[in-house]
């Protein structure tokens, strides 16, 4: 019998470890399970908030603890985040904490929603509206919830502090660490009876990686340094033959941004504004100028950027000093970086002339411009027919140099296969003329 019991001990043990029990079956204590919401209260949030209390219960956990930390809703509706914890299986707690942390727009109304509160005595509570920060604001619909909610007065439209949430009946206790908040669960009352949480267990929760991904492209500092290093990549890839890995991460980055853009409140004639002065200096770059249009493409830039994001929160705004930085990196990239780059570029290298007359073959496709291997290095090369296309592999010979590139003639003038304008094929390309 102590044998079987042993080993049924053993296999209880190892099932607890593989998270294969229940938690409350892997000790006699009550499993208080905590869900961490900081930042912007997002959709990816939300939805995290919502799965895992639709689980809570299955899980054994006794009392489900909601850490608190944000300065309001973004594309979510206020009632819906009341309602997903009014309307939980398990009784949910908002401990607002630790010390500085805030409850302001639509999280306030996860405090109206909870069975208890708690708060850190530097919390802050409020202002409740605006509760949402971004588009599709409706104030006399969060005017009328606010009024239903049972959050004091003073909480609306100010901001109170932890200790005078308690004066105020909002909290029910003041707790300064996590440990002290779930202590303090211990006698709490819901729903007529206390709860009891004496030799409790803590659980965290994590949200998935995409959810974690997708709240952190919720950020409008991100969003803005993710359009500047598209703009980067993709301007030093046009000035280059074929696509290479600047392109790459330039596409990942405009991805990345364009995601983030249509989360937050962007408005979308100043972005505008941002694109083009962005293209402008792209443009300004390649010509070489310093002059009114590198002038215009810096104003462009500034407003776009100090103008990209509408919200009443200060911290879904593009702040103004980083709106400065980023005009000036647009500077310095821009008119001095890369045009060295495409000077350095445009210059033939030395001993670029002993290769005309060399054969060689196609490393990228030319059409009309690719990579060539002439004498085992890698050369920038261009069809000297300026038209049509050679694939890789193909033989090719120098003709000449023209600003660092190798003006090439295909050995077999029938493998190049003729542009297309326009759905139509362009004229047969002549073969080029002999040379002495």
């Amino acid at each position: 019998m102590r044998r079987a019991a042993s080993l049924l001990c053993l296999v209880g043990a190892l099932l607890g470890t593989l998270g294969l029990l229940p938690a409350r079956a892997q000790s006699g204590g009550p499993v208080v399970e905590v869900f961490e919401a900081s930042g912007v209260l997002d959709d990816s949030v939300l939805g995290a908030l919502r799965r895992d209390l639709d689980g809570a219960e299955e899980r054994g956990a006794r009392v489900f603890l909601v850490q608190l930390s944000s300065f309001g809703g973004l594309g979510v509706d206020p009632a819906e985040v009341q309602r997903t914890v009014a309307e939980a299986g398990v009784p949910v707690a908002v401990w607002v904490g630790p010390r500085s942390a805030e409850a302001a727009g639509t999280a306030a109304f996860l405090l109206a929603g909870a069975d208890v509160v708690g708060v850190a005595r530097d919390a802050r509570v409020g202002p409740a509206l605006p509760a949402e920060l971004g588009r599709g604001r409706d104030p006399g619909a969060e005017a009328a919830l606010l009024a239903e909610s049972g959050l004091p007065a003073a909480a609306g439209r100010s901001r109170i502090s932890g200790a005078a949430a308690e004066a105020a009946g909002l909290a029910d206790y003041q707790a300064e660490s996590l440990p002290d908040a779930v202590r303090r669960l211990d006698g709490q009352q819901v729903d007529g009876r206390p709860l009891e949480v004496t030799g409790f267990q803590v659980r965290f929760l994590s949200r998935s990686l995409l959810d974690r991904v997708r709240h952190g492209l919720a950020n409008p500092t991100l969003a803005y340094l993710l359009l500047l290093a598209a703009a980067a990549c993709l301007s030093f890839e046009w000035f280059q033959p074929g696509f290479g890995v600047a392109g790459a991460a330039g596409l990942a980055c405009a991805l990345l941004a364009t995601f983030a853009l249509l989360v937050l409140p962007t408005n979308w004639l100043a972005l505008a504004l941002l694109l083009a002065g962005q293209a402008l200096f792209t443009v300004d770059a390649a010509m070489g100028g310093l002059g009114l249009a590198t002038a215009t493409s810096a104003g462009l830039t500034l407003a776009g950027s100090w103008w990209l994001f509408a919200s009443p929160s200060p911290l879904l705004r593009v702040d103004g000093r980083l709106a400065v930085l980023g005009v000036l990196w647009s500077l310095a990239w821009f008119v001095v970086i890369l045009t060295v780059i495409l000077r350095s570029q445009r210059q033939a290298p030395m001993g670029t002339e002993a290769l005309v007359g060399s054969r060689g073959v196609v490393r990228s496709m030319l059409n009309p411009g690719g990579i060539v291997v002439v004498d085992g290095a890698m050369w920038r090369a261009r069809l000297a027919t300026g038209e049509g296309s050679l694939g890789t592999g193909q033989r090719i010979r120098v003709g000449s140099v023209a600003d660092g590139i190798l003006q090439v003639e295909p050995e077999d003038p029938s493998a190049v296969r003729p542009s297309r304008r326009r759905g139509r094929r362009s004229a047969p390309i002549a073969e080029p003329a002999s040379r002495d």
